[in-house]
This record gives C-alpha cells, sequence and structure tokens, in this order.
C-alpha cells in the first residue's frame, strides 16, 4: 500500500504543477513580441532551414543547436511564432516537473512540490513563453542531473552515459551553464565518495568515465562536422573569445538597488538578486561545521552538489544584473532551498506540533513573496491585443492589425527574391516578412561590433541590396555605426516614419 500511496501523491503534485503552469500560461503564452531576441532565434531557426551554418554563415552569441530544435518544429508544426511559442510552453511545463523529479528521492513531496513551485512563475512567462537557447539549455542540464543521480543512487553506468549526452546536448545549447554543471558533476562525484563509504573511487572513475563518454557521442561528431564546414574558427570567437574580451564592456549592469524601486513588486524582484548569495551563505556555513565536526554523509554530499551548482550559475546574473539574467540562474537554487529546509525540517526531529507551524509559516511568506512579486515577472494578459494575421504570426499584440498591414505593405515591393536590412537589432522583421538578411550580422549593438566589422556589413549589403531598410533608433545608431548610416544616406531615401522606426528605399524606388 505504501508505494500506491507515494506514487498517487506524486502524481498528485504532478498535475498540480501543470495545473499551476497551465493557469499562468495559457492567457499569456501567445501575447507580445521581442523585435529583438526573439526574432533573433525565429529568423536564426529560418537561415538554418535554407541551409545557412550559425557561427560560420551568420553570427551569434549562443550556441548552434537551439536554432535546429526550433526548425525542427518549424518543420513538423508550420513556420510561424504561434509554433515557437508552443515549443515554449512546452518546455515551460517540462521545468517544474523535472525539479520535482530530481528533488523527490531526497525530499517529502510537500518539499519536494515547494522545490518545483517557484519555476511556475520565476522563469519563461518573463520571456513571452520564448524557448530561448537558454531555457532549452536549463531543461537538457536539469535532465542530465535528474539521469546521473539515479546513475549514482543505482550505480548504473548507462545512466551515467545517457546523462552525458544530455550534458554534451546542454553544452551546443547554453555552453555556460554546461560547464558549469560539469563543474558541479565532479564535484558531485567526490563529495558522494567521501559521504558514502560503500561508493569506491574505482565507482567514481567508472561512472564519470561513463557520463563523459556520454559527452564523446554528440561532440565528437558535431566537432568534425564543424570543423569540416570551417565554423569552428568563428564559434571560437563568437563563443569564447567575444564573452571574455568584449561582453563584459559593452553589456554590464550593476545590480539594482531595492531602495529605488518605483513599486512594491518592483523591490521585490530587486530583493531577488540578493536572496541567492544569503541562501548560498548560509548553507555554506552548515556545510562547513558539518566537515569540521566530521559529519559527512550521503546528505552533505548532496548539499555540496546543490551549492556549487547554485554558486557557479548565480554568476550568470552579475555581468548583466537585469531580471531576465537572474531568472535564468535560478533552477539550481530552488533545488538548494528546498534542501536547506529538509534539512532544518529533521533537526526539529519529533517537535511535530512546532515543525508543522514553522512550515505553514514558511509556506505562507513564500507564496507571499511570488504574489508579490508576480506583476514584475508575469506578462500583462488583461490589455486589449489584436491577432497578427500574418503566416508567420499567431500571436497577439496591441498594435497587431498595424503591423500585420505594414508587413503586407513592405511585402509588396520586397519581391521575394530581394533583401532586406532591419537595423539595429529587429531581425523579426526578416521573419514576419519572409525576407532575407544579405549580412552576417542579425544584430548590432554599440561597441560588440568594430569599425572593419561595420565595413563588412556595408559590402555584404551591396552585394545584395536590399529593396527596404528599416532603422529603429537612428539617432543612437549614428553614435556608434556611422559608416553603415552614411552608405544608407547614399544611396537610400528615407520614405516613411513610424515613430521611432523609418523606412529607407533605394533612390530609384518609389513605392506603389
Amino acid at each position: 500500500m505504501k508505494p500506491l500511496r507515494s506514487f498517487i501523491v506524486d502524481l498528485a503534485c504532478v498535475t498540480l504543477l501543470l495545473a499551476v503552469c497551465l493557469t499562468i500560461a495559457w492567457p499569456r503564452w501567445r501575447s507580445g513580441i521581442d523585435w529583438g531576441d526573439e526574432g533573433f532565434l525565429a529568423y536564426g531557426a529560418v537561415r538554418v532551414m535554407n541551409g545557412e551554418l550559425p557561427h560560420r554563415d551568420f553570427v551569434s552569441l549562443q550556441p548552434p543547436l537551439s536554432f535546429y530544435t526550433v526548425a525542427l518544429s518549424f518543420k513538423l508544426f508550420g513556420t510561424s511564432l504561434v509554433t515557437m511559442r508552443g515549443m515554449g510552453l512546452s518546455i515551460f511545463c517540462l521545468i517544474p516537473l523535472l525539479l520535482y523529479a530530481i528533488a523527490r528521492p531526497l525530499m517529502n513531496p510537500a518539499i519536494a512540490f515547494a522545490a518545483a513551485l517557484p519555476a511556475c512563475v520565476l522563469g519563461l512567462p518573463l520571456f513571452n513563453f520564448v524557448p530561448f537557447a537558454v531555457w532549452q539549455g536549463i531543461t537538457a542540464t536539469l535532465l542530465a542531473a535528474l539521469l546521473y543521480l539515479r546513475a549514482m543512487s543505482k550505480n548504473n553506468s548507462w545512466l551515467a552515459c545517457v546523462a552525458g549526452i544530455c550534458t554534451a546536448v546542454s553544452l551546443v545549447l547554453r555552453h555556460d551553464q554546461a560547464i558549469y554543471f560539469s563543474m558541479s558533476i565532479f564535484t558531485l562525484s567526490i563529495l558522494y565518495r567521501l559521504g558514502d563509504k560503500n561508493f569506491t573511487w574505482d565507482d567514481v572513475a567508472r561512472l564519470l568515465s561513463f557520463w563523459l563518454g556520454g559527452v564523446a557521442i554528440v561532440l565528437l561528431p558535431l566537432t568534425l562536422c564543424w570543423w569540416y564546414a570551417g565554423a569552428l574558427p568563428e564559434m571560437w570567437r563568437q563563443l569564447i573569445q567575444f564573452p571574455i574580451s568584449v561582453y563584459g564592456k559593452t553589456s554590464s549592469l550593476p545590480l539594482p538597488k531595492i531602495s529605488q524601486q518605483p513599486t512594491m513588486a518592483d523591490a521585490a524582484a530587486a530583493l531577488l538578486f540578493y536572496s541567492p548569495p544569503i541562501v548560498i551563505i548560509l548553507a555554506t556555513l552548515w556545510f562547513v561545521q558539518r566537515v569540521l565536526r566530521g559529519r559527512f554523509a550521503r546528505r552533505e554530499a548532496m548539499l555540496g552538489f546543490f551549492l556549487v551548482w547554485s554558486a557557479l550559475f548565480y554568476l550568470q546574473a552579475l555581468t548583466r544584473s537585469d531580471l531576465n539574467h537572474l531568472l535564468i540562474a535560478l533552477a539550481p537554487l530552488f533545488l538548494l532551498t528546498a534542501f536547506c529546509w529538509k534539512i532544518f525540517v529533521d533537526a526539529m526531529g519529533n517537535r511535530a506540533v512546532l515543525r508543522t507551524i514553522i512550515s505553514i509559516s514558511a509556506a505562507g511568506c513564500a507564496g507571499g513573496f511570488l504574489w508579490l512579486v508576480r506583476p514584475a515577472v508575469l506578462p500583462d494578459s488583461t490589455k486589449t491585443t489584436q491577432l497578427l494575421a500574418l503566416n508567420t504570426g499567431g500571436v497577439y499584440l496591441e498594435n497587431g492589425q498595424w503591423v500585420s498591414d505594414l508587413v503586407t505593405d513592405v511585402q509588396r515591393y520586397v519581391p521575394p527574391n530581394r533583401s532586406m536590412l532591419a537595423l539595429p537589432y529587429q531581425p523579426m522583421f526578416y521573419f514576419l516578412l519572409e525576407r532575407r538578411n544579405p549580412t552576417r550580422w542579425n544584430y548590432l549593438w554599440p561597441g560588440d561590433q568594430t569599425t572593419k566589422e561595420h565595413v563588412d556589413l556595408v559590402q555584404q549589403a551591396m552585394r545584395d541590396p536590399p529593396s527596404a531598410i528599416f532603422i529603429t533608433g537612428e539617432s543612437e545608431m549614428a553614435k556608434y555605426a556611422p559608416e553603415i548610416l552614411d552608405y544608407i544616406h547614399g544611396e537610400y531615401h528615407r520614405d516613411a516614419d513610424f515613430g521611432r522606426l523609418t523606412v529607407y528605399l533605394p533612390n530609384e524606388t518609389t513605392p506603389p
């Protein structure tokens, strides 16, 4: 009866998590649009479908696999934003389930549920349910963690191998997260051996070898393919050299100050930036005192794993401290916090009444905090919106009809066999208009590109002259890309202005 009761409880928790996810997501998953990052992912997938290779044929700061997964979804369900959002909705529902599955063997159902519940709010809703590379990478990493933990508990080499395959998939989705996770896996293997005398160094070496073998199964053929295709040098420059040498200088943001936030919701969101260090420091102090007292067992090994994983993931929020970069760092922290709570509850022993009171109080505080931060992280589903009625659309915007009309008008004088430019960073226009970008650059950002790269962009555009050029925020662009604007002003004329958006047409062209 006990296994059946446990199964029913787990099924109820999983069902409730899915219900919470769908309740939050359903009014919102097709709302809004991101002209930059979402457009970059969507149009990058289209470029892949047209035979182009990421990094070699177009510049990307993300590893290549996310473009292929989105391209596959386009092939299966149609090339549109609603297809991509459906993929994001699936990932959004899957992440809490993976967190619950990781936590459940270590905690009771209530605490495991508490570990997964925050991911229903603090995650993809802020990203309009777009399946960015980072969320695909988080999903693959969580699956790898689930499999490797199971491999260690069962001493199963083949599970470790599959965990390695998932780790490699994560690496070609979001390489920094995969590196952080891999460091955590090595830490876990050592700590697990120290905490369980029945787990030998030979077991550690065997599981790690199979895990590395799984990584190699994926990475070796991909590396050979990229080397043969000539993509490896550009991958090195775009994924390794650029983040180290340039990104921190052009895109860094300081930690927000709580006292300067305009609303309670914003103050609660700012407080999130300081919560991980507090939890990590407290967990570290407890971990150290257990080591010093010689009371090191499996529980401490698992705590050390969650501790290292959480601390490394938090590094993602330090260079660019905005809410987007914080939320992608929180999944391991949810597990660490829940595991610390389990340790605290266990320390109270048989004081059931006190334990219940404290647990209910903590759950109430956590629930109240999530409710308070909700306006800052959830898109508003109450605004009046209009369908973006395009073959590539399917989402709802406040100005959906206007965007649909604009796209239809531009398509009439940009033939399907001609290119266009959308500068500095509105690649969504390429996707919605179903027109190609004649350059390697889907984005421009102050300081990210050199003068030589601006000149190269102009030369690429001259070889395949755009039939239209969209510029958003031309006055700002003039400060960091004057060479590009000189080319545009010399060969094109201003045809229309729509707020910050300016449309340029070739000098000899008159629109119908």
